[in-house]
């Protein structure tokens, strides 16, 4: 079902998702001179009470839904109210720099955990130092993954058909670019609610946690669609921000699986076609 406003949070590219290149297209057994449109791709660095953290490579949009998005789910910060002050630093020809002030508290948790090496990152277990730290769950920053109620969302298979036929027109930069992937939040009724777009999956995650809980007054009951495989750290992203359901266009990966029994989200994979396969917790989908 096609939301007529969905939150995708774009203004005429003023935020520089996209920009135009020239190019040599390829018809009729000649090259011909002409522009296309390509994402931005930069370098963002995160850097916490000024100390640099991490540094992905992302598409320059809702860098503030995607600094609290990162913070949360890499278990930096539990509330939006931790983060005290966001600044965003551009350095031509470089990057950029998403300087956040966070509580006290929640600073020392993150030194500590560096001292540790845990890993971080949207690799989701980069750093680790060995594969006894990986079982023990000391996952992201060393935040396990909570269990999720049961049965606390419900979701028919046309609502969720509807939502991804309706998807791709929200996608706003993919409809120009053909290069992006997007995560977005659907209620019960399959309407697309809010969507981020980003080059990389887990960045297009981040943005959408950082967003829904900027946001808790207005966010309604919903799961989470993406237009990737469904990978671990994107399950242990979701489970984290309390999702309870995660829907992908492709298949998800064994840990994943393993991930989403665990934890009580639903993971549903291949949903295209009329068609999809439920690989964990079912019991959330209802058949009409």
């Amino acid at each position: 079902m096609q939301n007529e406003n969905p939150d995708t949070s774009l203004d005429n590219n003023k935020d520089g998702g996209y920009g135009e290149v020239p190019i040599q297209r390829y018809k009729d057994n000649a090259f011909t001179s002409s522009t296309d449109f390509v994402a931005t791709e930069v370098p963002v660095a995160m850097v916490f009470n000024g100390i640099s953290h991490a540094v992905m490579l992302a598409t320059p949009l809702n860098l503030t839904d995607f600094a609290i998005g990162f913070s949360f789910s890499e278990g930096i910060i539990s509330h939006r109210s931790e983060v005290y002050e966001i600044e965003e630093i551009a350095h031509p020809d470089l990057g950029l720099e998403i300087h956040l002030t966070i509580a006290n508290a929640c600073f020392m948790r993150l030194k500590e955990r560096r001292r540790s090496l845990v890993g971080r990152t949207g690799c989701g277990i980069c750093g680790l130092e060995s594969l006894s730290a990986f079982e023990a769950g000391n996952l992201a920053v060393g935040s396990a993954v909570p269990r999720l109620p049961e049965n606390n969302f419900i979701i028919t298979q046309q609502a969720l058909f509807s939502a991804f036929n309706s998807l791709k027109q929200s996608q706003a930069i993919n409809l120009i670019t053909g290069s992006m992937h997007a995560a977005a939040w659907v209620n019960a009724q399959g309407e697309v609610m809010m969507v981020r777009e980003d080059l990389g999956r887990h960045n297009a995650l981040d943005k959408l946690i950082g967003a829904i809980i900027s946001q808790p007054e207005s966010r309604q009951q919903g799961c989470v669609l993406m237009t990737s495989r469904a990978s671990y750290e994107l399950v242990q992203k979701a489970a984290r921000a309390g999702m309870p359901l995660l829907a992908a266009i492709s298949a998800p990966t064994s840990l994943a699986i393993n991930l989403a029994q665990q934890s009580g989200m639903t993971l549903i994979g291949f949903v295209r076609n009329e068609g999809l396969v439920a690989y964990a917790h079912p019991e959330r989908i209802r058949l009409t």
